[in-house]
């Protein structure tokens, strides 16, 4: 039976489930999908209903679910795969790199304005743009920072530090004539007039810092994360999702070392609901260390149902914690654990096979570890012919956040070590949604899951490889919604 004819069958019984076609909230058609499902890995067009899939297949088909309210997406062939997933990200991190601004290497106005332009792309309204290093001799017309940043007041020192410029939302704020400073120079008490009213929890403001980071993450195509920075950020993250302006779903990690005290009260792996869980615990092997603690933590955490990672780089580390690892599933009696090595960088061509062997997930980041000419010793295709459990990420904010470099540095490590476009893209959605036990609920495009999607510039199983790293995200859509729509892809 061929894909669309698998597609005939699940639109039909979603018809013959209701008694007629329901209309959906949204649909997306005339699109080049690749589902990363292998019953039917291709498709033309969703049916979205409730946040969810209700129909995958032909443009012709899917027509039939078009309502009065439903949202018509048309792709235009473009190429739409399930939302990227990024398994290793230090979330607040990527939020932070917006708390300041380093104006040093802007050379002209434009250069300036195209700065302050890219961090009121992320920024929630009312987010102070901070920082400095600014040129004095550039000339700016304020006029055109104050309509390329309209909601966010800007404020930064100038190079001399005994001057700053300011835009109208911060002249504003600090109850500054702005007839005064039609330049938007301030020196002495301005100054001084604007760094009281500058709020003092700026690099805390941890709901607008996460708020960032969602919106920078979404713009990727990026529909989840695995916080895997061990802050305990969870309170936050379902504060800013019950605010509605959580873009992506957050699987949260704290550090090992809580695991008797999240057991103590029931917690478990992958605990809460589809934007925010908890349950994941991270620790560390380094080269030389005492391994017997961390061994002891791990199958105690595991024992009480909970998730572990950790990070390990390099030989040794990586045969510790595959000890370690195998050490909990003999001491538990094999439970669906899926221990995960994050990194799992330079490990002993000997402990190849001990990954599949012990279901043990490489969470790896490509782009990190695998740039063109870094000589490093792993190995993408024996670890996936090898049957081992891969799941992607980046490691952001330490790496760019954005998937296709990963993909593209995957796909371009070299001669045998690399892998194809479709393999490494299942590594950011299925693998990754494999890899937090939630593989049932997200990580391809399928009727019932959740209708997380992203539309691409460019076909990247059909460009040449040297080519990935330029293809954009036209589109992120989450729960049937759009949360990123790049300025050049407009909706008719």
């Amino acid at each position: 039976m061929n894909a669309f004819c698998l597609t005939a069958v699940l639109i039909l019984s979603v018809i013959s489930a209701a008694g007629q076609t329901s209309a959906a909230d949204l649909i997306l058609i005339n699109a080049n999908i690749r589902t990363m499902d292998k019953a039917n890995p291709k498709a033309e067009a969703i049916a979205v209903a409730d946040g969810r899939i209700i129909a995958v297949g032909t443009t012709k088909t899917i027509q039939a679910f078009a309502g009065k309210t439903t949202t018509v997406i048309d792709a235009q062939g473009k190429l739409v795969l399930p939302g990227f997933n990024d398994a290793h990200v230090h979330f607040m991190s990527i939020g932070n790199l917006f708390s300041s601004i380093d104006l040093s290497d802007a050379k002209t106005e434009a250069d300036v304005i195209s700065q302050f332009e890219k961090f009121a792309r992320y920024l929630p309204k009312g987010r102070w743009i901070l920082g400095g290093k600014l040129d004095p001799s550039i000339v700016i017309d304020r006029s055109k920072v104050d309509a390329a940043t309209p909601d966010n007041p800007v404020f930064v020192f100038r190079g001399d530090a005994k001057s700053a410029f300011a835009n109208r939302a911060a002249l504003i704020a600090a109850k500054i004539d702005e007839k005064n400073l039609s330049e938007g120079i301030l020196s002495g008490e301005s100054i001084a007039a604007m760094q009281r009213v500058v709020p003092v929890n700026h690099v805390r403001d941890w709901m607008a810092i996460a708020a960032t980071a969602s919106n920078y993450a979404a713009s990727f195509g990026i529909t989840s994360v695995q916080d895997t920075h061990s802050d305990d950020m969870a309170s936050v993250y379902r504060e800013l999702n019950k605010a509605g302006k959580l873009k992506v779903r957050i699987y949260d990690c704290v550090a090992l070392s809580n695991w008797a005290r999240l057991a103590a009260v029931g917690s478990k792996a992958a605990s809460g609901d589809a934007m925010v869980r908890t349950g994941c615990l991270k620790g560390s092997f380094d080269e030389e260390e005492d391994t017997s603690t961390i061994t002891t933590d791990i199958a105690g955490a595991d024992k009480a149902g909970l998730q572990v990672l950790v990070h390990a780089i390099g030989p040794a580390a990586n045969s510790s914690a595959l000890a370690a690892f195998e050490n909990a599933i003999k001491t538990n009696g094999g439970r669906d654990s899926r221990f995960r090595i994050e990194h799992a960088h330079n490990f002993k061509p000997a402990d190849l096979q001990r990954f599949a062997r012990s279901s043990i997930i490489a969470s790896m980041q490509p782009n990190l570890f695998f740039a063109e000419g870094s000589g490093i010793s792993d190995d993408l295709r024996k670890l996936w012919d090898g049957g081992a459990k891969m799941a992607f990420g980046s490691d952001a904010a330490i790496k760019d956040i954005d998937p296709i470099l990963g993909i593209y540095a995957a796909v371009n490590a070299g001669g045998k070590r690399s892998l194809t476009v479709d393999e490494a893209v299942y590594a950011y959605t299925l693998g990754a949604a494999y890899a937090e036990f939630q593989e049932k609920e997200k990580g391809s495009i399928e009727v019932g899951k959740l209708a997380d999607l992203t539309i691409l510039s460019d076909d990247i199983y059909e460009i040449p490889t040297e080519k990935l790293r330029d293809v954009k995200v036209l589109k992120t859509i989450a729960s049937g919604t759009v949360v990123f729509e790049a300025s050049f892809a407009k909706s008719k």
